[in-house]
C-alpha cells in the first residue's frame, strides 16, 4: 500500500491503467473459474500472482494490489456485494488456503476484514459501513 499511495502521490497516471488492466484480468480470471470449487480457485490463484506483478510492474505493488482489486471487482460500492456475495466469500477462503505468497495473504486478510467477509460474521449484500 506504500507504494501505491507514493506513486499516486507523485502523479502516476499510468495506475489507473494498470488497475483497470487487473479488473479485466481478475473479470477474465472468474468467469474462467465459474463454478469451480474453492479448492480449486485456490490453486489457481499461485499462478495467478505473477500476473500482477507484471500488471503492476513490481512485485511488491503487485502483491499488495491482486486481492484488492480481485475483491474490487465483485463489489460495487452503492449496491455492495449484491449476488457476488457468495463468490466473494469463496474468494476470500481461496485466498486463506492458497500458497500464494505471505504478502499476499496478508493484503487478502486485510481486505476481508475491510469488506466485512470475515467467517461467522453475517456480512449482507449492503455496503460496510463507514
Amino acid at each position: 500500500m506504500h507504494e501505491l499511495l507514493e506513486r499516486l502521490g507523485r502523479g502516476d497516471t499510468r495506475l489507473i491503467d494498470m488497475c483497470r488492466e487487473a479488473n479485466r484480468a481478475w473479470t477474465d480470471f472468474l468467469s474462467e473459474l465459474q463454478g469451480a470449487d474453492t479448492g480449486t480457485l485456490s490453486a489457481r490463484l499461485q499462478f495467478f500472482q505473477p500476473t500482477f506483478k507484471r500488471i503492476f510492474e513490481s512485485d511488491t505493488l503487485g502483491q499488495t494490489m491482486m486481492p484488492w482489486t480481485g475483491f474490487a471487482v465483485l463489489y460495487d460500492t452503492q449496491n455492495g456485494w449484491g449476488q457476488n456475495l457468495e463468490r466473494a466469500r469463496q474468494l476470500a477462503d481461496a485466498f486463506a488456503r492458497s500458497h500464494c505468497s505471505d504478502e499476499v495473504k496478508s493484503e487478502a486478510r486485510s481486505a476481508v476484514i475491510s469488506y466485512e467477509l470475515e467467517p461467522g460474521q453475517r456480512s449482507s449484500a449492503a455496503p460496510p459501513k463507514r
